[in-house]
């Protein structure tokens, strides 16, 4: 019996998703032309960013600190690498996280409160960048398995090392994997309230299995966020709350078709 359809399901995991925080400086080896898995699960094909170690010596450039950060006029830096001073002698240096911070991906730096940097002042910085690699001519990526791998026409070397960023999509499931949690969430609410299929298209039932159906998609959301090789155990968790609540919102539902426990009687005298 149908009680829950693809569209239903689908329609709700629209906005319930918890996403996890982009992942940064990833290691990726590329040993061979192979594909290469990197996360256990589809990610955000826009937010990938695969990047090599190529500056030989680091980049010299002066910029006007503002309240808001400041472009350092480069993205995709390597971590530590950025140093600041007053001037391009070193006359003082500066030290990063106590009197500036920078966003290494953004390639921006921002005045720590509290530093000994204050808006305005003009600074010296040296920074070694990374160089992104171009997909379709140094990698080919397959975002809905998180894999990708190099192409021999491309700059990635066979055997380096480089860093990945990406977004991981935990809300992404495949037409399959919702089919198979509709129809198994279907059969429970048919073996359970409605063996004899005399309910047929209630829309309370509809309901009932529509909400079986998302806590099964999210117990497989946990698992596959527990299989990830970003370490998402508050992602499990937060999958695992959602699918609590859906069980849940489905049992209240079901109980309008349970018949009522008996209770005790009073005697009856023959």
């Amino acid at each position: 019996m149908s009680y829950a359809a693809v569209e239903q399901v689908r329609a709700h995991l629209v906005d319930n998703r918890p996403l996890s925080d982009v992942v940064y400086n990833q290691t990726i080896i590329f040993a061979d032309n192979n594909w290469v898995r990197f996360f256990a699960g589809a990610v955000d094909a826009d937010s990938t960013v695969i990047k090599g170690r190529r500056a030989r010596t680091p980049v010299r450039t002066s910029v006007t600190l503002a309240a808001a950060p400041v472009s350092i006029g480069a993205t995709h830096l390597e971590s530590g690498t950025v140093v600041v001073a007053s001037d391009s002698s070193l006359g003082t240096v500066f030290t990063e996280n106590v009197d500036f911070t920078v966003d290494y991906t953004k390639g921006e730096i921002a005045v720590r409160e509290g530093g000994g940097l204050s808006e305005g002042d003009t600074i010296t910085l040296w920074y070694a960048p990374f160089e992104p690699f171009v997909e379709g001519t140094d990698f080919q990526l397959d975002a809905d398995h998180g894999s990708v791998r190099r192409l021999v026409s491309g700059r990635i070397a066979q055997g380096e090392t480089a860093l990945i960023d990406y977004r991981p999509v935990h809300a992404s499931f495949s037409d399959a994997i919702v089919e198979t949690a509709v129809s198994e969430a279907n059969a429970v609410i048919e073996r359970t309230v409605d063996p004899n299929r005399e309910f047929g298209a209630d829309p309370t039932l509809a309901l009932a299995a529509t909400y079986r159906a998302l806590a099964i998609i999210c117990r497989t959301a946990a698992s596959r966020a527990l299989s990830g090789s970003s370490g998402s155990d508050r992602i499990a968790i937060a999958w695992m709350k959602l699918a609590e609540d859906y069980s849940t919102r489905s049992e209240s539902f079901l109980n309008e078709f349970r018949p009522a426990a008996g209770g005790p009687h009073e005697p009856v005298h023959s």
